[in-house]
């Protein structure tokens, strides 16, 4: 009954082209670099927009030591007052326009900063821009999360969809994050360390959705489909289309 009801969805029928087969897990922004850099060949130059206190510089040298690594916030951001190392291109912008030669970098990562972001269709078209032709756009958004940290706008998996299209993008993907009613509760504790480490591991909604994926015999599809319309956060990824189309 479940299965029925769920294809029957004008909204599953959107947004099905973009919901994942291969697994139903629960990820985080850093999924898609270890994913892209694992699988890709030499010199990179790499883009972590709206980087704060610059700290994915050890995930990516981590993963690939051969990597340029760029970092881009704006200059009042309270993420970027927090830091304290020297050991990346780091550089400021007006929220806007990247400084950043055309199609410079071949991934850009950008890991819950549009909500904050007062012209986000602008920074958009900015982004594309500044990556190569078949490059790579990665991140998260936040969608049901609570506001945090001045954000401005959430986003929901149609508006997703839509700027990235508007902005000339191809959409590859879209992922549930972590779910909204965990997001909620842990704005309401004070986000204390302990928690985000529990959430990791699993949180009653993620129970539930394998519980009904067991019982009606859902595919990963339709599991990513149940909790893409709960998620607090929605991770991405996207291409700019090559030269030759």
């Amino acid at each position: 009954m479940l299965k029925k009801f769920i294809h029957q969805s004008q909204i599953f029928k959107l947004y099905k082209p973009y919901l994942p087969q291969d697994h139903s897990r629960t990820i985080t922004a850093d999924y898609y670099p270890k994913l892209y850099l694992q699988h890709t060949a030499g010199p990179l130059n790499v883009l972590d927009l709206g980087c704060g206190a610059g700290n994915s510089v050890d995930l990516f040298e981590k993963t690939r030591p051969d990597i340029s690594w760029f970092g881009v916030d704006i200059e009042d951001s309270p993420e970027a007052a927090t830091r304290q190392r020297f050991d990346g291109n780091f550089s400021t912008y007006d929220g806007i326009n990247l400084p950043y030669e055309d199609s410079f970098f071949d991934f850009i990562y950008a890991t819950h900063v549009f909500e904050h972001v007062r012209y986000p269709d602008q920074l958009l078209q900015n982004v594309y821009r500044v990556l190569r032709p078949g490059g790579s756009f990665t991140g998260s958004v936040s969608y049901l999360e609570p506001y945090h940290s001045r954000s401005l706008f959430n986003f929901t998996p149609y508006g997703v969809l839509t700027s990235f299209a508007d902005a000339g993008f191809t959409l590859q993907e879209m992922r549930p994050g972590t779910d909204a009613p965990a997001l909620i509760l842990r704005q309401m504790l004070n986000a204390p360390p302990w928690f985000t480490a529990l959430i990791r591991k699993g949180t009653p909604f993620k129970v539930l959705i394998a519980l009904l994926g067991t019982l009606f015999d859902l595919s990963h599809r339709e599991r990513n489909f149940l909790k893409l319309h709960f998620a607090g956060h929605i991770c991405f990824m996207a291409l700019k289309p090559s030269a030759a189309g």
